[in-house]
Formats: structure tokens, sequence, C-alpha cells
């Protein structure tokens, strides 16, 4: 689906990523990770066209995206979230997804005023949409709670809710369990396994937590100051000596 070519990105003299590619495949996990400061969250950026890369190219069902606008990439099924927890506050858990599905409620000026039965079916759908994404999340005792009153934990699952609400068909999880303690960590990978064939095709996910990138990915990139250190499966990347070598450092 996705396919990342030669990927560079330099703000001056800082290299923030050099040279990156790799592929997801339908159907697939793919995991994006390396410490602090190796360039995921700036891949992510230059994938979605919030940042326009120095070279490479960004291939989206074959076809060149390289710096398309972050609007047109959702609109091409391309979704993501950000490290910080991005809802709107003042409204219900509920009704952040309700206006998370403007990819799907497109309302001319005149039918606003005078809605048909086309308008009404497609307003029946997006509420029963969202009660079924609350219910996946778990959330849907929380429905009418003002999302600034929800815990980190559901914070974080409603913004992986409001992504499904847009229909992504790449779902894109920047630190998706970032503040989660270990049992909503979990249920949180859990939940991101059995996305894949139902809710959407792939995902694309940065995260820090070993424990859950290693249950729910079929495959694993690690990055490290900008450029690509190691790239397979869980097993093959617990065993490699670089990769160990760069989050532990080299023994004296």
């Amino acid at each position: 689906m996705l396919e990342i070519k030669g990927l560079s990105k330099s703000f001056g003299g800082i290299h923030a990523v050099q040279n990156i590619g790799f592929d997801v495949p339908k159907g697939d996990i793919v995991s994006l990770i390396g410490p602090n400061g190796a360039g995921k969250t700036t891949c992510f950026n230059l994938i979605t066209g919030f940042y326009r890369p120095t070279q490479g190219r960004v291939l989206w069902d074959g076809a060149d995206v390289t710096a398309t606008s972050p609007c047109r990439m959702a609109q091409l099924g391309v979704i993501r979230t950000f490290q910080k927890t991005n809802v709107l506050r003042n409204l219900t858990a509920y009704e952040n997804l309700m206006h998370a599905h403007y990819l799907r409620d497109r309302t001319s000026f005149w039918r606003v005023f005078w809605p048909d039965a086309r308008v009404a079916a497609a307003r029946a759908e997006i509420r029963e949409s969202s009660q079924a994404i609350l219910g996946l999340m778990g959330l849907g005792k929380r429905a009418d709670v003002q999302a600034g009153s929800l815990s980190c934990g559901e914070l974080r699952l409603l913004e992986v809710g409001v992504a499904l609400a847009a229909r992504p068909r790449l779902l894109m999880l920047d630190e998706p369990a970032a503040g989660l303690n270990t049992r909503e960590a979990d249920g949180l990978a859990e939940l991101l396994a059995g996305l894949p064939g139902k809710w959407v095709e792939s995902i694309l996910l940065v995260e820090h937590n070993m424990n859950l990138i290693m249950k729910v990915s079929d495959s694993i990139v690690v990055m490290n100051f900008g450029k690509k250190l190691a790239q397979g499966t869980p097993g093959e990347i617990q065993r490699n000596e670089e990769v160990l070598e760069a989050y532990m450092g080299k023994a004296a």
C-alpha cells in the first residue's frame, strides 16, 4: 500500500531523516521505532504532507504522493494521530466521534436547511458508526462524558476512535500508548491487533512501549540518528546487536 523510497529531510545542517526506505503491505502492522530524536515523527510528517522532503518519494497504491497536502492524504485514506492528544475537550466523547466523520458527512448548503431522505440516512449511519466505535474503544459508558474529563488512557482511546471515524485505509499512530499503564497498554495492543482487515487495511505505528510493539507488529523498522538501522520481524529485531547497542549502549 505505502512505499517509502529514499526519503530524506534536512533542517539547515541538521539531517533529521536520511535515505529512509520501507514498505507497508496491505493487512500488516508495521512499527517504526528508535531512541528519542531518531527521526520517527519527522518521517510521519513527511509521509502525511506536513513536511516537504529534501529528497525521496512517497508512493500510495503505486501513485507518487510526495508532498501531497495533509487534507488530501486524509481523503486518500491515510489518517494519522499525533503525540499530543488532539480531541475537542469541550465536547463529549460521542460528539467528538460524530464530528470526526467530516470526510463522510458532506452536505450542500441548501440541504442543511432542507434535508432530504438521503441526508437523514447519512446522519443515522454516522450516529450508528459513532456508537460502534465507542463500543470498540470500550468507551460506551463514557459516551456522554466531556472529553476534558476523561482519563489519560481514555483520551488515547478516544483519539484512536476519532481517527477510525475518518474511515482510514492506513492508520498511522504516533505513540498511542504514551501515558498508559501496563493494563491499559495491554488492552490497546489487543485492540490494535484486531483492526487490520476489519476497521483498517494496515497500520503504521510509532511507539516506545516495546512490549506492545513486539505483540502487535508484523515487521519493525528501527531508526537511529535519522537513518534506518535495521528492519525485520519482532524476533529478528530482538536479536539484532546493533539495535540492542542503540538502545542500551555498548559494553565497556
